[in-house]
């Protein structure tokens, strides 16, 4: 019995090894092929504006003290790259440092050499605005909002209507809202007697004719004419064009600006502030030339770190009086 036993158990290993052993190789099962997504476009690199660098060319006044009455935005570009955008509509960001009435055209050049960008206002709009745009946008840190155009190898944007430029207002500086239209339309159909009307067709033209800025015979003539205030009074002026008096207490030369101090208190007190492209224009030194002098200083008054200035461009922003 048990040597039947042993016989059928061997019988049953031997037909299974020999099942298992024609059985056909199996190989590992193929991979499900991966997908390759089609090549997404790519569109031509958007600009993005630099913070650091757009806050280093910010000039005056501190950029947390600045107040853009459209909010803040991050779209816009210094006006130093406007020329690599022509033909697109964009918004620029810079300081006017010089303005000249042609007699048909306003300039509002951004930099002394009039090639790195200007906006110009034809005749025709100059009603759309409270004051005669020079001296409205002189000094004024703006935005320009137009397409950028190129005149004989500079850039521009041509303004048509007040929206296209916005001014940046600094904490407690009032808004003009009134417009003297009237007065503005007599201006331009009747200019001064004797004074030549001169037709620039660029900015570099009208710089030809005048002396570059603002502080022309027409400002000059609106110093004689235009209130009179004693230098402690400045910081209550702040964005309006005025005439300030004092005597000259100190001057500085930091390399990089020339203040002319009203007060041994120069940090929280008015003072004049001259920058290097302006210095070659006065007879001397500022800070030599004006040093204990009494003066009327002729300008727009703009608060920086809490302190009232005037920016002057030109010589004929200071009259010296006699001491």
């Amino acid at each position: 019995m048990l040597m039947q036993l042993i016989w059928k158990a061997g019988v049953v290993m031997f037909i299974a090894g020999f099942t298992v052993a024609c059985q056909p190789e199996v190989s590992s099962p193929t991979p499900y092929p991966t997908y390759t997504p089609y090549p997404t476009y790519t569109p031509y690199p958007t600009y993005t504006p630099d913070p650091v660098a757009a806050q280093s060319r910010l000039p005056s006044a501190e950029i947390e003290n600045l107040v853009w009455p459209t909010g803040a935005r991050d779209d816009v570009i210094p006006f130093d790259e406007a020329a690599d955008f022509i033909g697109e509509e964009v918004t620029v960001e810079g300081r006017i440092v010089r303005t000249h009435n042609s007699g048909s055209t306003v300039f509002l050049n951004f930099a002394p050499d009039f090639e790195t960008f200007t906006a110009v206002i034809f005749s025709d709009d100059w009603v759309k605005f409270p004051t005669p745009p020079e001296k409205l946008f002189y000094g004024q840190l703006v935005r320009v909002a137009g397409v950028v155009e190129l005149y004989e190898g500079a850039p521009e944007i041509i303004i048509r209507e007040p929206w296209q430029i916005e001014v940046a207002l600094t904490l407690g500086q009032p808004i003009v809202t009134t417009c003297d239209c009237a007065a503005i339309t007599e201006a331009q159909a009747a200019p001064p007697e004797n004074s030549p009307v001169v037709v620039a067709t660029s900015a570099t033209e009208a710089d030809a004719f005048v002396p570059p800025g603002p502080a022309t015979e027409e400002v000059a003539e609106a110093a004689s004419s235009e209130q009179v205030i004693g230098w402690q009074e400045a910081a209550a002026y702040a964005g309006q064009t005025v005439t300030v008096e004092g005597h000259i207490v100190d001057t500085f030369n930091s390399g990089k600006v020339v203040f002319l101090n009203f007060a041994e208190d120069f940090r929280t007190t008015f003072k004049v502030a001259i920058f290097p492209d302006a210095w070659a224009r006065f007879p001397g030194p500022p800070e030599d030339f004006y040093r204990d002098k009494t003066v009327r200083v002729t300008g727009q008054i703009k608060i920086y770190q809490n302190a009232p200035e005037i920016i002057v461009d030109q010589p004929d922003q200071i009259e010296i009086l006699e001491n």
